[in-house]
């Protein structure tokens, strides 16, 4: 079925191109035409006057014996190809480009009517008999012989044949149709290619839009060598495709981690309330695990937040950013987590500038991200270790770094600390409240921000460092 498209598409255009030049032989046709008429009066009317000019020259126009007069009416005819004849001012012919043995037309005279017309327009109409002094209408140019007094001496005729006309616009026309046949020859094979060329691109994201709809997200275009506007679609269309096939991946994964991350809690409370219920577990340990049910309750509260968080942050079609203090902003955040700073004996070393350094931002999105960072360092961070935090300026930026002294990121973990739901090994051993969204959405915001991150980790000291844009 595509393939009878497809040779309905190329015969069509092929059609197109054969009507488009009939059409242009039709006006080359008659324009060549019109243009052969015009281009042979011209040449009547410009031969009449040269040889009324070498008429002038002669004292007596009606001397049919002026043999010089008569060579060079023959030679002009000649070359022209045109009858010339020249008659006295009462229209007797005198003088003719006939050989002279042979010329009909020497002492027969011209219509006075038609003479009377030529000193008024130039010539005599364009087709004519001349009143039957020719045996068929031809193509006629007059011009009156002057005296220096302005008087008529006598006329000149200069005439050409329709059928020579005729013939000079068909070997014309001719070379024309010859030159469309051969064009048309080389241009329909070279549309059929062009076109299956220009299609098969087309062609390629179509079959791969139908794998797109039957969930095939795997499908590409080929076609991407090219360098011209088709290859930028293709290239375009590649590129969505690798999106959306990402997207796809993420999502399956943001799935499967929120139910891996709702299974294990959910499943620790039903189970110890079963056990409470029951029986199994006895009255004096029912603290106990009422205590690790509220953990995990606690848990699945943060998790939901946190996806309510990302999704709020992700949906937000503009950010409203404005001028804020990122000193005051960190030193907040710093005494908000002071009293878990002193619970695991840390001991906070901090480098913030007494002077304010104003930001541009979201203040409440960059506070979270303070929060986040310095919480995670405060998780990590060995008891009655240093937990260092600093603020400085560089340049257009202001940096803002936490760095706290615990156990090594592995550096294969480094590249995806910020996916969602990413939680190295360290972290599941040491943090059983995490769910693997907080760095997640510090990196979102500041993606959002346009400000970057760092993270290092080496010997045993971890260190985030990201960056603002100072106003």
């Amino acid at each position: 079925m595509r393939s009878n498209i497809q040779t309905r598409n190329v015969l069509l255009s092929a059609g197109l191109v054969v009507i488009s030049f009939f059409i242009l032989s039709l006006a080359f046709s008659a324009v060549s035409y019109t243009y052969v008429i015009r281009e042979r009066k011209n040449l009547l009317e410009s031969t009449a006057a040269v040889m009324s000019d070498v008429v002038a020259a002669v004292n007596d126009v009606s001397d049919t014996d002026n043999w010089e007069l008569g060579l060079q009416a023959s030679a002009i005819s000649r070359a022209t190809g045109l009858h010339i004849f020249i008659c006295d001012s009462r229209g007797r012919v005198a003088v003719c480009s006939d050989a002279l043995v042979t010329c009909e037309h020497i002492g027969r005279y011209v219509s006075g009517e038609l003479l009377s017309a030529v000193p008024e327009s130039g010539s005599v109409p364009r087709l004519t008999d001349l009143s039957g002094f020719y045996g068929e209408k031809r193509y006629v140019a007059a011009v009156p012989v002057l005296k220096r007094g302005g008087e008529i001496e006598g006329y000149v005729f200069a005439s050409a044949e329709i059928g020579f006309v005729r013939k000079l616009w068909r070997s014309f026309t001719a070379i024309m149709v010859l030159t469309a046949f051969f064009v048309l020859l080389i241009a329909i094979p070279v549309s059929v290619i062009s076109t299956r060329r220009e299609t098969a691109p087309l062609k390629e994201m179509a079959a791969a839009a139908r794998q797109f709809a039957k969930g095939e997200l795997g499908a590409r275009v080929k076609s991407t060598h090219r360098t011209d506007e088709v290859g930028e679609l293709c290239e375009a269309f590649n590129q969505m495709a690798d999106a959306l096939e990402t997207s796809e991946s993420r999502r399956k994964e943001f799935i499967s981690s929120v139910s891996h991350e709702l299974k294990t809690p959910m499943t620790t409370i039903s189970g110890f309330a079963d056990g409470l219920l029951d029986g199994t577990i006895p009255m004096d340990k029912a603290p106990k695990y009422l205590s690790i049910i509220s953990g995990e309750t606690k848990r699945l509260s943060r998790l939901v937040r946190q996806m309510l968080d990302i999704s709020r942050i992700q949906d937000k079609k503009e950010t409203s950013f404005s001028a804020f203090d990122a000193v005051e902003c960190l030193r907040r955040s710093i005494t908000t987590l002071y009293d878990r700073m002193e619970d695991k004996g840390l001991q906070l070393r901090a480098e913030i500038p007494e002077d304010p350094i104003q930001v541009r931002g979201s203040e409440d999105d960059v506070s979270r991200v303070i929060y986040n960072i310095l919480e995670n360092a405060i998780k990590f961070s060995h008891p009655g270790s240093d937990l260092s935090v600093s603020l400085y300026k560089q340049g257009t930026k202001a940096f803002i770094s936490i760095q706290d002294r615990g156990e090594t990121i592995p550096e294969s973990e480094l590249p995806v600390i910020f996916d969602r739901f990413h939680k190295s090994d360290r972290s599941r051993s040491l943090d059983r409240d995490g769910v693997g969204l907080g760095l997640y959405i510090v990196k979102t915001v500041l993606d959002r921000m346009g400000e970057d991150i760092w993270v290092r980790s080496r010997d045993g000291e971890t260190e985030f460092r990201f960056s603002l844009t100072i106003v």
